[in-house]
Order: structure tokens, then sequence, then C-alpha cells
């Protein structure tokens, strides 16, 4: 069976379509594969708190809650728009919350899973933003807010993020090389599986003298793309392609 791996969907009312793939790959294929990854930001607007009913968040905990009730194992990794998703995202779900980074085994393989957005170190003003959103202080004061402001402060800050993202150069807001081999090296691993950037690749690089691979996820605003693992191949494909597959 498959291990899918899938990131940057960024579902949102706005696109009905990628909301009925993402349910039709999950009431899918899903269905009968080995375990589901999500590593980050499956949800267009930033995550308000486990009580956050902006459509579709909803029908998304919904449709999870369901895979992993039909016993398919499906790990969460926070992405940028999720920073103030906690634990309590596992009990609504099913899902396992996992800490970015994490270190999984796929078929006797230690593969390192991130969103991607840490590797991104040449953006400071981001990197400051994490880091503080990461904090305990912050954290908390932010969920013991009301629903109501929680949720007018999470979606003012799309469109200021968007804006930022802009006037930044490309190379700026890429995963930089060091902070990959350095990723890498920190965990004793050769191959590193992510998102966040939207630039969907396999790159094959040498790392001190060994073999290493990084792959890139596919972000859904365009032509969605995920990777699927059969035993030791890997392959970046279609999300569409890989549904029509299955039926």
């Amino acid at each position: 069976m498959d291990t899918l791996f899938i990131s940057d969907l960024h579902l949102s009312p706005e696109r009905p379509e990628k909301l009925e793939l993402f349910r039709r790959l999950l009431r899918g294929p899903a269905r009968k594969a080995d375990a589901v990854y999500i590593l980050g930001d499956l949800f267009e607007e930033f995550w308000a708190g486990n009580d956050d009913s902006t459509p579709p968040a909803a029908e998304i905990v919904d449709e999870l809650k369901q895979l992993t009730a039909a016993g398919i194992p499906c790990a969460f990794l926070r992405g940028n728009r999720e920073l103030a998703l906690d634990a309590g995202f596992g009990a609504l779900t099913g899902c396992r919350v996992l800490p970015d980074p994490s270190v999984i085994e796929l078929d006797g393989t230690r593969i390192l899973i991130m969103h991607g957005d840490r590797l991104c170190t040449r953006d400071w003003s981001y990197q400051w933003f994490r880091a503080a959103m990461e904090t305990a202080a912050v954290r908390g004061l932010y969920l013991a807010f009301p629903r109501a402001l929680r949720t007018m402060l999470a979606h003012g800050l799309r469109p200021l993020m968007v804006r930022s993202m802009k006037t930044k150069a490309p190379e700026i807001v890429d995963a930089d090389h060091g902070a990959i081999s350095a990723a890498l090296r920190a965990h004793a691993v050769t191959e590193l599986i992510h998102g966040h950037t939207h630039r969907p690749s396999v790159h094959e690089f040498t790392l001190d003298g060994a073999p290493a691979r990084r792959i890139v996820l596919g972000d859904w605003y365009g032509d969605p793309l995920m990777l699927v693992c059969s035993g030791p191949h890997r392959r970046l494909m279609r999300v569409e392609e890989y549904v029509a597959e299955a039926t």
C-alpha cells in the first residue's frame, strides 16, 4: 500500500473544487493507504483555535475524523497557517499532531519531515514572527482572547502576509541550502520531505559524500501535486490522476 504526503492545500470556500478534491482523496484512495501525512497549511485562513467555526473548518475536521475512524493513520504537522494549532486538534480529528520537524520511518528508512518555513532562514522578518508565535506567552495570550477576536486577528494576518511576500525577492522566501544541510545533519538522515515553498521538485544531491534527497511537495492553488511512496519508490503525482487511478 501507499503512504501519502500532501501539504499547502489552503482550503477555503473560494475554491470549492479543491475542497471537493480533498474529500474525494480522503474518501477514496486514502482509505487504502498505509498512512497519510499532512505537512501544514491545510487551511487558507490562519487557524483561530480549536473552536474555530469559520467555513470550511468544520467540514475539513469532519473529513479527517471519518478517515481516522476508518482506521487510517493520519499525521498532521503545523504549517505557518496553523501556528496557533495545538494537540487539541488531534482530539477533534483523530490525527497525530507532530512537532516540526519530525523524523519518521518509511520502508526501513528514516526520513525528516517539515512544513518547510523553518528552512527559509533568509526571511528574517517571518522567522521572527514564527518564533514569537511559538512562545508560550504569546500563544497563551492569543488563545485566551474571545473566539470572535481571535477570528478577526487570524483573518487579518493573511492579507498582511500576502502583501509582505510580494515585496520579497524569490530567493528570500525559498529554502536555504545551508539550512537544508544543517537539518539533515542534525537528525542524521539523508532524505527530507517538505512543503511551504510551492516549488514542487525532487532534488538529488550529495551531503558529506553521501547521496541525499529533498522532495518538495506542491501547493493546491493551481494543479495540486502529492507525494506517493510505495516501498522505496517516490512519485510526485497530480492529485486528480491519483484519485482517478483508484476509481
